[in-house]
């Protein structure tokens, strides 16, 4: 079951990629402003609906909640920057560079969750090590330049996002998943609007000002909800950080695949598609 799941948010999250590039390259000066719009209209009902749809236990204890409060500010924040790192880095390279985010979810996950790795899955470490080099080390070249700044806000992305599995882990073991999605969830979006605290009273003008973006907003808004959804519901069967964590960077290819082919994006394409094409073996010997 959480292999379809996976199958869903492989899908959903391509979707959300490209339109977060769209979004960030035209929208980028309202960038906590829009992830708030997300939290908000969309990740909040979402986690209202799943509440009664999983069964859950609301008494959780003061350090579940307390932990899932202040742990739940990952999300918002690698938001934020991987939208920043949208912005000025291409939907193929953020992906990539992602790749390196089950190592630390793996680093995590060893040591504080028990999860035991064998031979090849340590040897698929290394493949998503040089993976995610490789894809950084097109900045070194005097064409074509990409940012300095630009990779190290991919890589420290990255960082979050592997923590924040780890974390989501360690949570939904201690937790149920009704209790997580509504208080980490609506953990979240206080955050984030406490992010965009400064930003809130402009929202109408934005939309009255970027008309035509309407339906990308809406249509980013809905793929990163069911995209977060997919992923939950299949972390907690699955039961394994690691292999979650290593299983979603697949959609490393079909980010590549899809920039090329709709946003037109065809720089660093040899090193992408050999990047990738390592990613996918060391996955491979991680989820196998």
């Amino acid at each position: 079951m959480w292999q379809l799941l996976i199958i869903l948010f492989l899908g959903f999250g391509t979707t959300n990629v490209l339109l977060r590039r769209i979004l960030a390259k035209e929208l980028g000066e309202h960038n906590r402003l829009i992830n708030a719009f997300f939290y908000v209209f969309f990740l909040f009902p979402a986690a209202l609906i799943l509440t009664f749809v999983f069964p859950h236990n609301l008494n959780i204890g003061i350090v579940n909640f307390l932990l899932l409060v202040f742990g739940s500010i990952i999300w918002p924040i690698a938001y934020i920057l991987v939208f920043r790192a949208n912005k000025i880095v291409d939907a193929g390279i953020i992906v990539i560079i992602n790749n390196l985010n089950p190592l630390f979810t793996l680093a995590i996950a060893t040591t504080l969750l028990n999860e035991v790795l064998d031979g090849p899955q340590l040897l698929g470490i290394g493949l998503l090590i040089l993976s995610g080099i490789l894809a950084a080390s097109t900045f070194l070249k005097k064409q074509n330049r990409v940012s300095p700044q630009g990779i190290a806000l991919c890589v420290l992305c990255a960082a979050l996002f592997g923590v924040g599995i780890a974390y989501e882990r360690f949570m939904l073991g201690s937790v149920d998943l009704g209790a997580f999605i509504l208080y980490g969830w609506t953990a979240q979006v206080v955050w984030s609007i406490l992010f965009a605290r400064k930003d809130l009273r402009t929202l109408p003008r934005l939309f009255e000002k970027h008309a035509k973006k309407r339906m990308t907003l809406v249509a980013w808004g809905i793929a990163n909800t069911l995209k977060s959804a997919s992923f939950l519901v299949a972390l907690k069967l699955s039961g394994s950080a690691s292999i979650m964590s290593a299983t979603t960077n697949f959609m490393a290819v079909a980010v590549v695949i899809s920039a090329y082919f709709f946003l037109n994006e065809k720089d660093h394409m040899r090193e992408k598609w050999l990047s990738a094409g390592i990613g996918i073996v060391g996955l491979f010997l991680i989820t196998t």
